[in-house]
């Protein structure tokens, strides 16, 4: 988005906010949307539920936003927060309950299968997954250990990161043993530990590592899910989404 484009709806808040508003229906729709997708409206709702917003925006909302914007980000990220909470005041008062995505929907098997708001719905929760993901410290280790965990195919851009002199038989048996089809949990745990273990210079066991990654599943999960609610993840429904993720990203 061009700094230009954002003067010019700066200058619809201030001056012809219905016209900003007009401007900003696809903001609307789309969020509205990916609250359908987790189950806090129905999809018939939907249209009634974007009107709602649009009445308490134009009644009040738009006026506080002339008098607090200050330009520290684009009007339209400060106006899709509002929209945003905007959803989530209306399902509090209606008693909305999340649902996760299910797992029959993650396991589609092409595109073509799903609806735009299921497109939508998969989309938004990758880019959660994957944010979350790449801003973590231990990033490498992390990717690594949660394939092993949920069993998706590891491949060289797994392991080349810890490539080095004192890893060479550790990597040589992961490259061997983490995609058999019966590996076990212990053993898939086994393989990514004795690698951890040489280059963190440690000598812990496998359960140490396994409890380590489920303790960052529990986090994931939790900030997945949210506070208000905006989603119901747990262990094996996360798994799943892994599993989605890598098959996409692998």
């Amino acid at each position: 988005m061009s700094k230009d484009q954002n003067t010019r709806e700066v200058t619809w808040l201030q001056k012809e906010p219905e016209k900003l508003l007009a401007h900003y229906q696809y903001i609307i729709e789309s969020t509205v949307s990916r609250f359908i997708s987790r189950g806090f409206f129905r999809a018939e709702e939907k249209m009634e539920v974007v009107q709602e917003i649009n009445v308490e925006l134009l009644e009040k909302k738009m006026a506080r936003m002339r008098e607090q914007y200050n330009g520290s980000v684009y009007l339209r990220t400060y106006f899709s927060r509002i929209v945003y909470n905007s959803c989530l005041e209306i399902a509090r008062g209606r008693k909305r309950q999340p649902q996760i995505l299910s797992t029959e929907l993650l396991a589609e098997e092409t595109s073509a299968q799903l609806s735009p708001i299921e497109a939508l719905a998969i989309r938004d929760e990758m880019h959660r997954l994957e944010a979350l993901l790449k801003g973590r410290r231990q990033y490498y280790k992390l990717k690594l250990c949660f394939k092993l965990w949920v069993r998706s195919p590891v491949h060289r851009e797994d392991w080349q990161f810890f490539d080095g002199p004192g890893t060479g038989s550790a990597i040589a048996r992961l490259k061997e043993k983490g995609n058999g089809p019966g590996l076990s949990e212990k053993e898939a745990f086994g393989l990514a530990n004795e690698l951890f273990n040489l280059l963190e210079k440690k000598e812990t066991g496998a359960d140490s590592l396994r409890r380590w990654v489920q303790q960052q599943a529990a986090h994931f999960i939790e900030l997945l899910n949210g506070e208000p609610p905006i989603s119901r993840y747990d262990q094996e429904t996360f798994k799943t989404l892994l599993r989605y993720y890598f098959g996409q990203n692998p």
